[in-house]
């Protein structure tokens, strides 16, 4: 017999969610974490708010799971006497929206998403041992299921020409969702990913299959390291993914792969200063593409080198790496086909070249190059547009024009609300810094206004 009267409207419209919406969430969190379907639709969640009908025990713990309480707050049973209640703080509700997210992400992906669920549950676990929420929702877990031993999941199987088909498709989603999409919920389904290419790996003896889930590895790690790097700020992580990137190019003889890799690599030592490390890994990807010359990824290296030399205050060096990126990429020569190459074109080039300029105290030439830069972004490309008017918005204000600046900024804040990028909100930190002085002023006001609606 429900304790108390059903408070389970009240926890679904303080998440804006209709009936229909917590109905879904159940359904993916059933599949997700059991692998099971279950019959649950909006009527069933009416008649469990009114109280005319009492949740069963699975769909109790499933409800507990979605809105990171218990039964008793939820007003739908006995409070469980293992743990204190649990109240349903903004980072508990996070993960909750992170697996939901990751949920609906994968039933975008299609028919080739399938592959992936049977480790995304468990993938979104370990992200959930490593939060301080853990230790909140304990008692929650063992209801839920999410305390007891790992569930056994199952094999992936031997890969058909089907799976691989499906494996370089989602590959390439993730690429193209990258730029537009929260890097946690995205995070989820990529390790999910690379934990079934290594369970293929681990039954494949054929060469040419084995070669193939290698290149696909490479691919799906080199992201995954730039989630945890520009994404979520996770260093120790981004290098170990650059690390398997940088093995699995090796084993296939992919050079240019393996060159984007160490190049990756050399941003995490540049983050904390070591400005020297981080040429060392330039200078090694240099020799690994020079293999197998391509003037994109060449000039890429030399645009990664300026922003390096930029930070370092060697703005002579960041200058002519600029030059050396604009030969290299007009230069004739092998243009492999790279579709694991997006980040980089001549937009990018000319964003590179604005953070130089820019830094260099050559203002009209960094707005120059940086306006040209965000009128040839791809419209996905919400991430990189963020970074470029947040230093459009830092020029602006070098030139005394607070309103421009702040209206700026404000546009940079707009498109990471749509999409988190530690990178472009590290430029706005900075930003922010920059205008302390004229905290009080309205431009300033309205911009926190903005910035505090992201979180």
């Amino acid at each position: 017999m429900t304790t108390t009267r059903p408070r389970l409207r009240e926890f679904r419209e303080a998440r804006g969610w209709t009936q229909q919406d917590v109905a879904e969430q159940i359904a993916r969190l059933a599949w997700l974490r059991q692998r099971q379907h279950v019959g649950v639709n909006p009527d069933m969640v009416a008649k469990w708010e009114r109280g005319e009908k009492r949740p069963s025990p699975r769909y109790r713990d499933l409800l507990c799971l979605l809105f990171s309480t218990d039964a008793a707050a939820l007003g739908i049973g006995q409070a469980l006497q293992v743990a204190p209640q649990v109240s349903s703080e903004p980072a508990e509700g996070s993960l909750i929206a992170t697996l939901a997210g990751a949920a609906s992400l994968v039933d975008q992906l299609g028919a080739a998403g399938a592959i992936l669920q049977p480790r995304m549950f468990g993938v979104w676990k370990d992200e959930l041992m490593q939060r301080r929420a853990l230790l909140k929702l304990i008692g929650l877990a063992s209801a839920a299921g999410l305390a007891s031993a790992d569930a056994v999941v199952p094999s992936p199987g031997r890969p058909t020409p089907e799976m691989l088909q499906d494996l370089d498709f989602l590959a390439g989603r993730y690429q193209a969702l990258y730029h537009s999409t929260a890097p946690a919920v995205l995070m989820t389904p990529v390790v999910a990913h690379l934990d079934t290419l290594r369970g293929l790996l681990r039954q494949v003896g054929n060469a040419p299959i084995r070669r193939r889930l290698l290149a696909n590895q490479a691919r799906v790690a080199m992201l995954a390291g730039r989630l945890s790097f520009f994404d979520l700020r996770d260093s120790l992580g981004a290098r170990g993914y650059y690390n398997l990137a940088l093995e699995s190019a090796r084993e296939v003889g992919d050079n240019l792969q393996g060159a984007a890799a160490l190049a990756h690599m050399a941003f995490i030592p540049a983050a904390d200063y070591g400005f020297g490390a981080a040429l060392d890994y330039l200078r090694a990807a240099a020799d690994h593409a020079a293999r197998r010359p391509d003037s994109r990824v060449m000039s890429w290296i030399s645009a990664v080198e300026s922003e390096i030399q930029t930070n370092g205050g060697s703005h002579t060096a960041a200058l002519a790496a600029i030059d050396r990126a604009r030969e290299t990429l007009v230069r004739p020569g092998l243009d492999a086909d790279l579709p694991w190459f997006d980040y980089y074109d001549t937009a990018r080039l000319s964003g590179f070249a604005g953070y130089a300029l820019l830094r260099a105290g050559r203002t009209e030439e960094s707005h120059a190059e940086l306006t040209e830069a965000v009128s040839r972004l791809p419209h996905a490309a919400v991430k990189q547009r963020a970074v470029f008017l947040a230093d459009i918005a830092t020029v602006h204000l070098a030139c005394g024009d607070l309103d421009e600046a702040c209206r700026t900024a404000g546009d940079a804040a707009e498109q990471l609300r749509r999409a988190g990028y530690a990178i472009g909100f590290g430029r706005l930190r900075e930003f922010r810094a920059a205008v302390e002085r004229w905290s009080d002023s309205i431009p300033v006001r309205a911009l926190d206004e903005q910035l505090a609606a992201l979180g």
